[in-house]
């Protein structure tokens, strides 16, 4: 069966995700590319003003994959812009999808999620996981926004959503068997 991995990263941490995902699944990979640089700023203002940031044009075939992966930070406790630029662009084209996440956190914000993901695709992820950072974080420093946003996961870090990562996985891979 094929998998293909969708991915935007703004900071890099979604894309480490993707690559070790992408190894582990066997998958294709395929990473969502804006037209304009994007800032913190810019982002603030898709946020505000719900706007959908233009992506570049791709020759990807979706039809070819039985699965797809989407992975992408989480913003103010919603999907980031360009992915969601993406899965509207593609909607027509998913079939079997599930999500994952490394981002700040939040207590509810996965339901909000799978929300989100229904609304755009008219049907439900088979999988959403989320990696809080904040699991990364010390106690004092988790209740600053900033600190959790600007911090890069480092290869030991890993090791904290292995359990997360290993379930996201089996239940992926368990999905393409049947």
């Amino acid at each position: 069966m094929n998998t293909l991995i969708v991915y935007y990263s703004f900071t890099k941490n979604n894309e480490l995700l993707a690559k070790q995902l992408q190894q582990r699944l066997n998958a294709d990979i395929f990473r969502i590319e804006t037209l304009k640089r994007r800032s913190s700023f810019s982002i603030l203002l898709d946020l505000l003003f719900k706007r959908k940031p233009a992506i570049r044009k791709h020759q990807l075939s979706l039809r070819n994959y039985d699965q797809m992966v989407f992975i992408a930070p989480i913003w103010a406790g919603k999907i980031a812009g360009p992915l969601v630029t993406f899965l509207n662009e593609e909607q027509s084209n998913i079939r079997r999808y599930s999500f994952i996440s490394l981002c700040g956190g939040g207590t509810g914000q996965q339901e909000k999620i799978e929300q989100a993901l229904l609304t755009i695709l008219s049907h439900a992820p088979e999988k959403v996981t989320e990696l809080w950072v904040s699991d990364l974080i010390s106690a004092d420093k988790k209740k600053n926004v900033t600190t959790v946003s600007r911090h890069r996961v480092q290869q030991g870090d890993w090791a904290k959503y292995k359990d997360k990562i290993d379930d996201f996985c089996n239940a992926i891979q368990g999905e393409l068997i049947q």
